[in-house]
């Protein structure tokens, strides 16, 4: 008997993997991979084969800013056409995120934004980010001002990343901040992409989610997960097989029955990650239990996300 097709919960396409900031624990600074954007036929093929079975969630981004893609505006409009059931999900650093994007923005079906400031402390941000903090602040505020034409998102929310000179002095201003601005916050704790970041995190027992996505590189190659950003660890590529068949494909399937066995720590480079989101899907009662207990004991042990965010995940 074959075994029955699963489908990704979420397809993210990182439509370019240039990026206009430098942020010190970001692996895009060291990207072996060409800088590039992606080709329209490739694009929409994806889109395509998105159509075949019922896709939550999109997200064009990956290792890069969305907003460094000239032809971003149209391809958003083009999931909102040939997607209309599919929540889409957009991720910025928002020093391109002009006020007349944001406008642009405000036509379209977004159904969450992610602005990832990292830290509202000027002199920190333009060290870590490498970009002038003001123009994004600047950008910010305009997107999260009213306008007749209605919110850019159905949901912003803003996020900084808790390092080891993080203080609370900021983390209380940042939510000021949202508060003023009427957004969402989320305050996460570092990720080490696989050990090439230092970061404090232990890695977790339990199943990750990303195991439950498919991440499409720019020239159509696939990746493990974001964590994976020179794609070394891939399902296949898009370009010659479709998204279902390589969601399906042998390689992949060998990640999540690893993963959901609990044997993530005996998959490379799963067992390098300290990617704290879980996953409980396609296993037995008592499995997703015992996985369910070990995210608890985690994230109370941890405390990686929880008391800092008021972002439903």
């Amino acid at each position: 008997m074959s075994k029955e097709l699963e489908f990704p919960r979420l397809v993210a396409i990182e439509t370019t993997n240039r990026c206009n900031a430098h942020c010190k624990f970001c692996p895009n600074n060291s990207l072996a991979r060409n800088r590039r954007v992606m080709d329209d036929d490739l694009f929409k093929k994806i889109i395509e084969d998105c159509k075949e079975f019922p896709l939550p969630a999109i997200e064009p981004f990956l290792q890069g800013e969305p907003f460094m893609d000239p032809k971003i505006l149209d391809r958003l409009a083009y999931i909102n056409e040939q997607l209309p059931n599919t929540a889409l999900r957009l991720y910025s650093n928002g020093a391109a995120l002009s006020p007349a994007k944001s406008d642009a923005l405000r036509e379209l079906n977004i159904d969450k934004l992610y602005i990832s400031l990292n830290t509202i402390n000027k002199e920190k941000y333009e060290d870590v980010v490498g970009l002038p903090f003001e123009h994004t602040l600047e950008n910010v505020r305009a997107l999260c001002a009213s306008s007749p034409k209605g919110p850019v998102a159905k949901v912003i929310t803003l996020r900084i990343t808790l390092v080891d000179n993080t203080t609370k002095e900021e983390v209380e201003a940042f939510k000021d901040l949202c508060n003023e601005l009427g957004v969402r916050h989320m305050i996460s704790g570092l990720f080490n992409y696989k050990g090439d970041i230092p970061a404090t995190l232990p890695v977790p027992d339990f199943p990750c989610e990303h195991i439950d996505r498919l991440d499409i590189l720019s020239n159509g190659n696939t990746t493990l997960c974001c964590m994976d950003q020179e794609g070394e660890y891939g399902w296949g590529d898009v370009i010659n097989h479709s998204v279902l068949e390589v969601f399906n494909s042998q390689a992949a399937c060998y990640v999540r029955e690893m993963q959901r066995s609990g044997r993530r720590k005996d998959l490379t480079p799963c067992k390098e990650c300290n990617l704290f989101w879980p996953s409980f899907s396609h296993m037995p009662t008592l499995q997703k239990a015992r996985h369910a207990l070990a995210y608890v004991k985690y994230f109370t042990k941890y405390r990686p996300l929880a008391l800092h965010t008021n972002e439903e995940k």
